[in-house]
């Protein structure tokens, strides 16, 4: 009887030790069956993974909706609002207008479009920022001040020769004779100035910024001679490009484009250009940067009479177009040069000179005109 004991007790030790070889390899193969569930292709980890990046996408782009629809609404307000980048960065945005890539940070170029003024709906202007730490995507900042600037050939300023003044006698070189001053009407020669170079500054250091237009001013009907009639500037990027104008008439136009009580247009003034060529540098986004901007010249000797001129000129920069290329540009600074007392800058098409490059300031007759001089619309922010 004992003996048997001892057999069934064998037999049960037996039968446990099997139930738990099964019970392990049961527990191993549910093991594999969830691990693949949980992982591979198809497995829940990844498409929880991917639910998650599909709402977060379909949040972000919910977000950039809103702040158009946000843009748009505040663009009826009547007045400036302000627009913050992704990194922090102001832009104050003018009444009547709307952020046309909200997206995008000040480094990119912030491109606004006019939506409510009826004859000039759709021209488009770039903020060109001012002030100390402006932030950029890789983690720096930069300080940008205004003021009309000499740039030596490697893109530097000479800060010797560069003024913060108005009526500051700005030479290009050591050895000329003439110099430039800004905003200051010359009694003695009949050529334009700016509306008011003072409230200019003020606006721009108050703000923050002012704009440039994203294009050379355009016309909706193509100017053939210095004839034709003037007509209602644009910038939008499907007009043409208004050229055969002297500089009191860019000046006249530029000036009765916009008189809002938030904010005013004027012809570019040497602050205005020389300023954002500082911004330009810093942030230059083109494929190939290896000349300063400031040094740039023509690009092509093709004209870009129409469009964005991009496939022409290939001259963009921070949504910027053609101020190194295309037409040469009025600006409201006076030479003391009596014969030519008006200044245009940047290069043009037809000329083959190094010297012709964004910064350089050419010295003209009153009365100039012709197809390669056209000018560039700024808007500044009235302060209250």
């Amino acid at each position: 009887m004992r003996r048997n004991k001892r057999i069934l007790k064998r037999k049960e030790k037996g039968i446990t030790l099997i139930a738990l070889v099964i019970t392990i390899i049961v527990l191993l193969i549910l093991a594999g069956v969830s691990i693949a569930m949980l992982t591979g292709e198809n497995g829940i980890l990844s498409q929880a993974q991917r639910a998650k990046s599909e709402t977060e996408n379909a949040q972000a782009e919910e977000e950039n909706i809103l702040s158009n629809y946000e843009s748009v609404l505040n663009s009826y307000s009547g007045e400036n609002t302000e627009f913050i980048d992704d990194l922090g960065n102001k832009v104050v945005v003018p009444a009547g207008f709307k952020v046309v890539n909200p997206e995008d940070n000040v480094e990119d170029g912030i491109v606004i479009e006019d939506v409510t003024h009826v004859a000039t709906t759709g021209s488009q202007f770039v903020w060109i920022p001012v002030g100390e730490n402006i932030k950029k995507s890789d983690g720096t900042t930069f300080d940008i001040i205004l003021g009309r600037y000499v740039f030596n050939e490697d893109g530097f300023i000479n800060t010797e020769l560069s003024q913060k003044e108005p009526d500051g006698q700005l030479r290009q070189n050591l050895t000329t004779s003439y110099y430039c001053t800004e905003g200051l009407k010359n009694s003695e020669t009949n050529n334009t100035h700016s509306k008011d170079i003072v409230s200019f500054i003020s606006s721009v250091n108050d703000n923050g910024g002012y704009y440039i237009g994203r294009y050379e001013a355009r016309t909706e009907i193509e100017r053939s001679s210095r004839e034709d009639l003037l007509t209602q500037i644009t910038v939008k990027p499907n007009d043409y490009v208004y050229n055969y104008v002297t500089q009191a008439q860019a000046a006249k136009e530029s000036q009765k484009m916009y008189n809002d009580n938030n904010f005013t247009s004027d012809l570019i003034n040497s602050y205005a250009w020389d300023t954002a060529i500082v911004f330009l540098q810093e942030c230059d986004d083109r494929n190939d940067n290896t000349i300063p901007y400031s040094m740039q010249t023509k690009i092509t000797s093709d004209f870009g009479p129409k469009g964005t001129n991009n496939l022409n000129t290939k001259d963009e920069i921070c949504n910027v177009f053609d101020m190194a290329s295309n037409c040469s540009e009025w600006t409201t600074e006076t030479n003391s040069n009596k014969s030519k007392p008006c200044i245009f800058r940047g290069g043009y098409y037809r000329d083959t000179s190094p010297g012709f490059n964004v910064a350089n300031r050419a010295t003209v007759i009153i009365d100039g005109s012709n197809d390669n001089i056209s000018f560039r619309p700024i808007l500044s922010l009235k302060t209250k």
